[in-house]
């Protein structure tokens, strides 16, 4: 059909659809491929040259790239699917011939009579697709993005899926035969910002673009080091940060200085690029100069740290020079994190300048729960800080992590959590979604692919999106299992009345009764899905992720049994068995880096502790008296001394659960621990090994006497400490100082895993 004709019809063709997202009108359809035979073919703009010749180069310098922009890419992707269905690949053609039904792709659309001008995106990345339901279907977008974003939209009108990022996540049809209804679709994203990467994951995908990915590009780095000349320290040193009474280089300024302020600006203007971030420096090196801090509100508390937040000089500083880049570009958005000691919003009691982009970065909140949970109290005071940065800046974004942070091992669900918190953010304002993901499959699938989809659309009904999910990547017999398996998992974090970290509340998630009805669910599905290969590969997947959720409660089991012996045989095969997933791209090396950090250093340092000819004595009480010092004069006080009375201490748990899980605060300061410990007779030497203590040092007293004081090696790493010369047979008296005076992980903080008794030959390292 020419596209004279095709221009004639499109009046017609607009006329008779209504433009509803998504919906067919039934009646004729278009033939693209009938019994095995390609009946369509899909034309492109090939520019000047309108020959094979011309669009096989092209197709060949697509190849050298790793994903396309441009109307061929879009065009090839059309191609690699339709065959993917029929095994039959269609023809891409730069000129449509007579007498065949033809797809348009990008600028041949448009040249045909596809009308893009009068879609309302700020971005420009609306799309359109138009089929007669007889010999036309015109696709197109506003840039190549969306070009290529509008094919993937008409190919999931042919029933495709891409729900991972890697071949088994490929869904589509097996047929001979493949038609098109009549359709009018538009759309458009209604977030200008929506990025999905991580670690290995970075970059443009046909999987992130195909699921929404996409918009403006706004920089949210930490970027003040290249707007000013390190240089300038030698003659300007006021300009640096005064840190305990010396000004210092490294990216940290004086921000009440007016000149650094200009300096600092024009450096935005000349070397900030396209809205550019004008983020902090990761840390705290904040000025201590008397101007700086009294900027400072006293009565806005950072309440991970317990110190004043450092936010409105650090919104004064950024609006003064905001405003003076919008007298040169007022079209560029200058990027800010609130984050560490700036999180909290401003009490400036104005507007910031409308140019100021500001990404809440909720590092220091609950990772398990949505804005407001009730089951988190971190999360409930979340959502006062967004309230706040909305009423203060005219753009909102939000920059947070799509995984648990510090561990990436066992199956954890935030499909409650996008549900709630992506709508519920564009509700109050926000522009973009940087989501910082790990592309591990089998633990974090399902979210990762509904996290960008509603990035995308948060008006789309999250949980059809997720019934056609289960139901089409596992399958229809085995898709009922699997999403009672994910709904169990993401309702038993959002219930949980815990907000430790990492590793630490786990057990509180995966309890027996938990992974034996997961098991369950699992050898279901797994039993439906023995006689397709796909689906069995799916849920194989799946089960990987419950194995090792398994294997890791196993491990921590043995761990506060004092068995390390056994903890180290899990251990080498969690680890092994994940190094397989790694490469065969369904995991991630930070599964590998963290089991090793966090959990490796310390079965190993107990392997070899507890080895033979060493023997363990006994595993030192869970339960133990608690005081928090913040004063820091407990010593004074003799809370280290034999006879001490401690009965007005709290009594907590220490290596069975975190003193969050136990209801009680995370306050930052010096931590007393006491207990007691009958020894035996001991033939050579005494040693007590710490396996993880959460502070910046610790000092071990042993009745009465200091046994050992530890700086910086004991922050979160195992040690041990000779007792010989201080304990005696019978009953001995325990305290142990810990300096939490900074935070290392969420909610933790105190003795966070076993302490061992262990016997060791005399002369013995």
């Amino acid at each position: 059909m020419s596209p004279k004709i095709i221009s004639f019809l499109l009046p017609f063709f607009m006329a008779v659809t209504q433009t509803v997202s998504g919906i067919e009108a039934r009646g004729r359809r278009m033939a693209i491929v009938r019994d095995g035979r390609a009946s369509a073919v899909i034309v492109v703009q090939s520019g000047a040259e309108d020959s094979g010749a011309s669009i096989k180069r092209q197709r060949q310098q697509r190849r050298t790239s790793r994903l396309g922009l441009s109307d061929l890419a879009a065009a090839e992707v059309l191609a690699d699917w339709i065959e993917k269905i029929t095994e039959v690949r269609l023809e891409i053609v730069g000129r449509a011939p007579e007498g065949r039904p033809a797809i348009l792709v990008g600028e041949a659309a448009i040249k045909a009579g596809l009308n893009l001008s009068d879609i309302d995106s700020p971005t420009k990345e609306g799309l359109r697709i138009i089929s007669d339901g007889a010999a036309t279907v015109l696709i197109g977008g506003q840039n190549a993005t969306s070009t290529l974003k509008a094919v993937c939209r008409f190919l999931e009108e042919l029933g495709c899926r891409y729900f991972m990022d890697n071949e088994l996540g490929e869904v589509y049809p097996r047929s001979k035969t493949v038609t098109a209804a009549k359709l009018d679709i538009t759309e458009k994203p209604k977030l200008k910002m929506r990025s999905i990467w991580g670690s290995q994951w970075t970059g443009q995908s046909l999987w992130k673009v195909w699921n929404g990915a996409g918009g403006v590009h706004m920089s949210t780095g930490h970027s003040w080091g290249r707007y000013v000349d390190e240089n300038l320290f030698e003659s300007h040193p006021e300009y640096f940060a005064l840190r305990d009474g010396q000004r210092r280089k490294g990216g940290w300024y004086c921000t009440s200085n007016a000149e650094l302020r200009k300096i600092f600006a024009r450096g935005v203007i000349s070397r900030g690029g396209d809205n550019p971030s004008v983020s902090p420096p990761d840390g705290t090196g904040y000025c201590q100069c008397e101007r700086c801090r009294s900027q400072d509100d006293p009565k806005s508390i950072e309440p991970s740290s317990g110190r004043p937040s450092v936010t409105n000089r650090y919104a004064d500083f950024l609006d003064e020079v905001a405003r003076e880049v919008a007298k040169v570009t007022p079209e560029r958005l200058l990027s800010f994190y609130c984050y560490a000691d700036y999180t909290q919003p401003p009490t400036l009691n104005r507007r910031l300048s409308p140019n100021l982009v500001a990404w809440i970065a909720p590092i220091r909140y609950s990772r398990y729960h949505h804005i407001g949970s009730r089951n988190s109290p971190s999360r409930m005071q979340l959502a006062e800080v967004i309230d706040g940065w909305a009423k203060a800046a005219r753009h909102i974004a939000y920059r947070t992590y799509n995984y648990n942070l510090a561990e990436c091992l066992v199956p954890f669900s935030k499909l409650s959590v996008w549900k709630h918190d992506i709508p519920y953010l564009r509700s109050k304002g926000c522009i973009g979604i940087n989501l910082e993901s790990l592309a591990n499959w089998e633990i974090y699938g399902p979210h990762l692919y509904q996290s960008i989809r509603l990035a995308y659309n948060p008006d789309e009904d999250s949980d059809a999106m997720m019934d056609d999910y289960f139901m089409k990547f596992y399958g229809p017999q085995a898709g009922p299992f699997m999403k009672q398996y994910w709904l169990d998992i993401d309702r038993a974090f959002a219930e949980l009345k815990c907000e430790s970290g990492s590793f630490f509340a786990l057990h509180l998630v995966y309890t027996p009764e938990l992974l034996e009805h997961l098991d369950d669910l699992v050898k279901k599905a797994r039993f439906v899905s023995r006689d397709n290969e796909k689906y069995a590969a799916r849920v194989a997947l799946t089960a990987e992720g419950l194995k090792n959720a398994m294997q890791y409660i196993g491990l921590r089991s043995a761990m506060n049994q004092g068995d390390f012996t056994s903890a180290k045989e899990i251990y080498e095969k969690l680890y092994a068995s994940n190094e397989v997933e790694m490469h065969k791209g369904y995991g991630n090396h930070y599964t590998l880096n963290y089991l090793k950090r966090f959990v490796g250093a310390h079965v190993t340092a107990g392997a070899a502790a507890t080895a033979a000819p060493n023997k363990v004595l006994k595993v030192l009480p869970d339960r133990m008296k608690l005081i928090h010092d913040c004063s820091d004069t407990g010593l004074q006080k003799g809370y280290h001394k034999i006879d001490f009375d401690d009965s007005s201490w709290t009594e907590v748990a220490t290596y069975s659960n975190t003193l969050n899980a136990q209801g009680l605060p995370d306050v930052k300061c010096i931590m007393w621990y006491r207990t007691s410990m009958d020894v035996p007779p001991v033939q050579g030497r005494a040693v007590l090994f710490f396996t993880e203590v959460d502070g910046q040092a610790a000092s071990v007293y042993v009745n009465g006497r200091e046994a050992a004081s530890l700086g910086g090696q004991a922050r979160r790493k195992p040690f041990d400490v000779d007792i010989t010369d201080f304990a005696r047979p019978g009953r001995n008296v325990v305290a142990v100082k810990i300096d939490h005076r900074r935070i290392t992980e969420l909610f933790l903080g105190g003795i966070i895993r076993p302490i061992l008794l262990i016997e060791k030959p005399a002369g013995r390292d």
